[in-house]
């Protein structure tokens, strides 16, 4: 076997179909990327759809397509609807990768109860709906992969004050990821996470301006600066592919040493 072509047998994504939140800028519009130019088909989903449409029309050269999709998470109806616009527009779903999230910025004493809800609709019960409307389709692919997008305050608490709720949230989303994948795995479906640290996007611009906060998270990134979207391509190929097939339960950080403290 040439080695291209054993590469390819281990992270490539040729024929799969995959499904990406939040899709519209930043990190998931990257994932969409580098899953498209590994061969996958995309369903890329997010509210915006003339950012998704921009996103498909790029000029660069990719081996799958990019198919743009509207919905809004925080609709339990449009989650549940997904499905069925994966099925018809992909022909089914192989990877479903959970990235859509929001967040409030409030000390917890002073958080109105609806912003908490809000933060915990759209980052944890949004996940688990869109796990459980796909499954079927998830079951009936070869190899059914789900990727949740989590964080570095999934695995302890924000140093940024305000941030309390989506840290709960994210918390949430790594039990998600281990009770999934403890039940789903009779399903032939693995469940695991990626736990980005600071990246420069639309999300973090707030925190990327403000010279004294921005010093204060360098100072906990061990490597001494923010990542590069592109930097989550390994780590996405590697749950989305044949290569992650005895891997589930796991999240694995992207935060250039931030949790190794």
């Amino acid at each position: 076997m040439e080695p291209r072509d054993y590469t390819e047998s281990l992270f490539g994504a040729t024929g799969r179909r995959a499904v990406v939140t939040g899709a519209s800028s930043g990190l998931g519009a990257e994932m969409a990327r580098v899953l498209s130019r590994a061969g996958a088909d995309v369903l890329a989903v997010a509210r915006r759809l003339e950012r998704l449409e921009a996103l498909a029309a790029e000029g660069e050269e990719r081996a799958g397509r990019i198919v743009p999709h509207a919905a809004d998470l925080s609709d339990g109806a449009q989650v549940d609807a997904l499905a069925d616009a994966a099925r018809e527009r992909l022909g089914g779903c192989d990877v479903l990768v959970a990235n859509a999230a929001t967040y409030s910025i409030a000390r917890m004493e002073r958080m109105e109860p609806e912003a908490f809800a809000r933060d915990l609709e759209l980052n944890l019960h949004a996940p688990w709906r869109l796990c459980r409307a796909f499954h079927p389709l998830l079951c009936d692919a070869e190899a059914g992969r789900i990727v949740h997008v989590t964080s570095i305050y999934g695995e302890g608490a924000p140093v940024v004050n305000g941030l309390g709720a989506y840290a709960v949230a994210k918390h949430g989303v790594v039990g998600l990821v281990r009770s999934l994948a403890m039940e789903w795995g009779r399903d032939g479906i693995t469940v695991n996470a990626i736990a980005p640290g600071y990246f420069p996007t639309e999300m973090t611009e707030d925190v990327m301006s403000d010279e004294a906060l921005k010093r204060k998270l360098l100072g906990r990134t061990v490597l001494r600066r923010f990542g590069h979207p592109e930097e989550l391509a390994s780590a996405l190929l590697f749950f989305a592919s044949p290569a992650s097939g005895y891997v589930t339960g796991a999240v694995v950080p992207v935060d250039g040493g931030w949790t190794a403290w």
